[in-house]
C-alpha cells in the first residue's frame, strides 16, 4: 500500500489531529476549538446481558446540527470562526472527538453496588474531505482510496497501543440516522475490551469462513464485482437494501490490504454508495461499518464493510421495533432479493 502524505498536529491534552493528503500541503494553522472541560467517562456492566455500558458527562451537550458557518469540520479561515480541524484547507482529517466516550488517560472510576471500570480506548472523528455539502456518494474514487489509507495508518498506530483490543471505523449518515454533524464524517471507535457482540461474531468465522460463504454468493444478489473484491446484497440482510463488501483475499486489517486491492474496494464502495441514493433519488440515511478483526482473531477473521440503510421506501423508515430491540431478532420488509433488483435498476422501490 502506497503512503499518503502525513501531517501530525499536537492539540494539547493528549489529543492529536492527523492531516492526510495525495501530495505535500502547506497548512496554515489556527488555534482551533478548546477541549472540553470536566468529562467523566466510565463503564458499568449490565448483568443479564453480559456487556458494559459507557457513562460519558459531555455528550448531553455536544454540538448539535450546527449550521455550515459554524461547522467544527470546515477548514479554518480566520482565528475568529474557530474549527476542530484549525488548518485553512485539508483533504482528509482524522482527529480526537472532544466528546469521547472512551478515553486512554486517567479517569475517576465510581464504586458501585455493580462493577464498574475505566472507559479504556478512543474516540475520533475522520473527515472525508473539507467541503461541507459533500456526499459519500459524490467523492472521487482517489478521495475514498486516501480515506482507506487514512483509516490504515490510524487504526494501526492505534491496533499496536497494548491497551486497545478492538477498534470499530464506522459511519452515522442523515437526520434520519441521528447524526449530529451534516459535514460528511465517519468515527473510529478504539476499545479497551472486545464487545461481546463482535467477539460472538470473531468466534463464529473461526468456524465458519467468509470466504467460504462469499463463494456461493449468487449471481441474483451479486451488485459489483472486480478482481479484488464482491459488491452484494446478503440473502440473510436485517435492513432493507443492505450491502457488504468483502475482498476475495481473506484479510483481518485495512492496512493488509495491498495497492491494488485497496484501489478496487474503493471503487465497491463508491459504486454501493451510488447504488444507494439512486434508490429514491436522494441521500440514503445508512450506517457503515468496517468489521476489523478483534485482537486474537487475526488468523481468522475476515475484514469486511457492512451498509445498514433504514428506508424500506420513499416515505418509510425501518423502525427497529420492540422485538427487534429487546431479542435482536429482526423483521424484515423487504427480501434481499427484490433489494438487489432494485439497486441494480431492474425494478422500481415502493413509494
Amino acid at each position: 500500500m502506497s503512503k499518503p502524505f502525513i501531517e501530525i498536529v499536537d492539540r494539547g491534552d493528549g489529543k492529536k489531529l492527523f492531516l492526510y493528503s495525495e501530495n505535500k500541503i502547506n497548512y496554515k494553522a489556527f488555534s482551533g476549538l478548546p477541549p472540553v472541560e470536566g468529562n467523566q467517562t466510565h463503564l458499568r456492566y449490565h448483568p443479564t446481558r453480559s456487556e458494559w455500558v459507557a457513562y460519558s458527562t459531555s455528550r448531553q451537550n455536544r454540538t448539535f446540527l450546527p449550521n455550515a458557518m459554524e461547522c467544527p469540520l470546515c477548514p479554518m479561515l480566520q482565528e475568529e470562526k474557530a474549527s476542530d480541524v484549525p488548518v485553512d484547507h485539508y483533504e482528509v482529517a482524522i482527529f480526537t472527538n472532544r466528546f469521547s466516550s472512551l478515553r486512554l488517560e486517567e479517569a475517576h472510576v465510581p464504586q458501585l453496588e455493580i462493577p464498574t471500570q475505566p472507559a479504556m480506548g478512543t474516540c475520533d472523528v475522520i473527515s472525508y474531505s473539507p467541503n461541507h455539502t459533500d456526499q459519500f456518494s459524490e467523492l472521487s474514487q482517489q478521495r475514498i482510496e486516501l480515506i482507506l489509507k487514512a483509516v490504515a495508518h490510524r487504526t494501526k498506530e492505534l491496533f499496536n497501543d497494548s491497551h486497545i483490543n478492538y477498534i470499530l471505523p464506522f459511519e452515522n449518515k442523515g437526520k434520519e440516522i441521528g447524526v449530529t454533524l451534516e459535514h460528511p464524517h465517519g468515527q473510529i471507535y478504539s476499545f479497551g475490551h472486545v464487545p461481546a457482540s463482535i467477539k460472538r461474531q470473531a468466534e463464529i468465522q473461526i468456524q465458519n469462513p467468509l470466504s467460504v460463504t462469499i463463494a456461493q454468493i449468487p449471481k441474483e444478489l451479486i451488485l459489483y464485482e472486480n478482481s479484488s473484491g464482491i459488491c452484494f446484497v446478503p440473502r440473510w440482510a436485517r435492513y432493507p437494501f443492505e450491502i457488504w463488501i468483502v475482498p476475495h483475499r481473506r484479510v483481518s486489517q485495512v492496512y493488509d490490504l495491498n495497492q491494488e486491492e485497496l484501489q478496487n474496494l474503493s471503487t465497491l464502495l463508491l459504486e454501493a454508495s451510488k447504488m444507494l441514493d439512486k434508490v429514491f433519488n436522494q441521500p440514503m440515511p445508512y450506517t457503515l461499518a468496517w468489521q476489523l478483526a478483534p485482537k486474537g482473531y487475526q488468523d481468522s477473521h475476515h475484514l469486511h464493510w457492512c451498509f445498514q440503510p433504514i428506508k424500506r421506501s420513499k416515505t418509510k423508515l425501518k423502525y427497529l421495533a420492540g422485538v427487534e430491540q429487546i431479542t435482536g431478532f429482526y423483521l424484515v420488509d423487504l427480501p434481499p432479493e427484490r433489494s438487489a433488483r432494485i439497486l441494480r435498476g431492474e425494478e422500481q422501490p415502493d413509494e
